[in-house]
């Protein structure tokens, strides 16, 4: 995990636009799996401290907790080959692994109190906050986004198009969801037949 870590995080270093690098879990989560005297011993075996591990290596810890805390209704382990935990024993690996970055300056906990959307959202402000993005109303559940069909830019014969502008294609395919207030879709966007 250090060794992957410190990979992306030369990587980052190196290049010369800003850069975000998103751990999904972190080296302290390691000791949520094995008892505190292997994992006491690891550290000693390693050089490694706490406070480098958890403290200067993250500019942030944000813990979204397991649902197997509090949204016990979601968390199910069919159709999940890497998870095979009861949801009491998830839950005791979830307490753990939070109780190990306490102590962290940035050390922020997502809870189950929202649906997940809502979880997410809280997450992306979490993170923007730190970087000094304002989200505006953009996370809000009730905010809307709106779109147009403009036939036309400009009325006809009032010139053209302006000269720096990009023209490019966009096709959603809209997904069937569980209910009325989730949208789901894919968006191929492109130009020139080259697509993202």
């Amino acid at each position: 995990m250090i060794q992957i870590e410190n990979t992306f995080f030369e990587l980052g270093r190196s290049c010369k636009r800003n850069c975000l690098i998103i751990c999904d879990r972190g080296t302290m989560d390691a000791s949520a799996f094995v008892t505190p005297d292997k994992w006491e011993k690891m550290m000693a075996a390693n050089g490694w401290n706490s406070v480098e591990l958890r403290d200067n290596r993250y500019n942030q810890i944000i813990h979204m907790v397991s649902a197997a805390n509090g949204a016990e209704d979601f968390y199910t382990t069919e159709d999940h080959a890497c998870r095979s935990e009861s949801v009491d024993f998830a839950k005791e690996l979830d307490h753990k692994a939070a109780a190990a970055w306490i102590g962290h300056p940035y050390f922020d906990v997502i809870d189950n109190s929202s649906d997940f959307e809502s979880k997410i959202c809280r997450m992306i402000a979490g993170v923007c906050q730190k970087l000094g993005i304002d989200t505006g109303d953009r996370l809000k559940t009730d905010s809307k986004k709106r779109k147009f069909l403009v036939k036309s830019p400009l009325p006809d014969g009032e010139g053209k198009f302006p000269e720096r502008y990009q023209d490019f294609d966009v096709v959603h395919h809209y997904l069937q969801t569980g209910g009325p207030q989730v949208q789901a879709r894919l968006r191929k966007r492109g130009q020139k037949g080259h697509w993202s």
